[in-house]
């Protein structure tokens, strides 16, 4: 609507009477340029005051609870395949711990170099079980997890279960990290 005012007001101003005179090019700057320049700086200043989006979203604690859960998840799977005594995800307590490959490198944002170490516990077994993976995480939040071992849980493509060979759902598997705060606000 200003741009439209604007080139109202210039167009009313211009002299048709003389064709060599088309108008005052600095005027066309004064009145028709800078005042969108001006809508469009103040634009930008109350979106970035109002808003409080700042960094990817892809953050530490959130990539390790995306992990976790999608290991949960697939854990079960495999648990499954395998005929062993069903657990369930709340009995597993499935954490992991991530980090960005050196303890110079903040632990947040997309990269190819995130490390996690996946722990979960098995309800009657005393020993916690570990998973090694490192995990390619795109801007979007989508990860790529790929295991490391041990052989036994993700180390392998095919796991050998009692109808014959199957692929490893732990071997490689894909999870999206929460960007958006999900937590009620109380």
């Amino acid at each position: 609507m200003v741009a439209t005012a604007l080139a109202y007001v210039l167009f009313v101003r211009r002299d048709f009477t003389n064709l060599a005179h088309d108008g005052s090019g600095r005027r066309a700057i004064t009145v028709g340029v800078l005042p969108l320049v001006g809508v469009a700086a103040a634009s930008f200043a109350v979106v970035a005051a109002t808003t409080s989006a700042t960094g990817s979203g892809i953050e530490q604690d959130k990539v390790q609870r995306s992990l976790a859960t999608a290991f949960a998840h697939l854990y079960r799977m495999q648990t499954d395949q395998l005929n062993r005594p069903a657990v369930t995800e709340a009995q597993l307590k499935a954490t992991a711990s991530c980090n960005k490959g050196s303890t110079r490198v903040a632990a947040q944002g997309p990269g190819n170099d995130w490390r996690c170490v996946v722990t979960w516990h098995l309800p009657g077994v005393e020993a916690t079980g570990q998973a090694i993976y490192q995990l390619d995480v795109t801007p979007d939040g989508r990860f790529m997890a790929d295991g490391d071992g041990p052989k036994e849980v993700n180390g392998y493509f095919l796991v050998r279960t009692p109808d014959g060979d199957a692929p490893n759902p732990l071997w490689q598997f894909d999870g999206n990290v929460e960007l958006l705060d999900t937590t009620p606000k109380g």
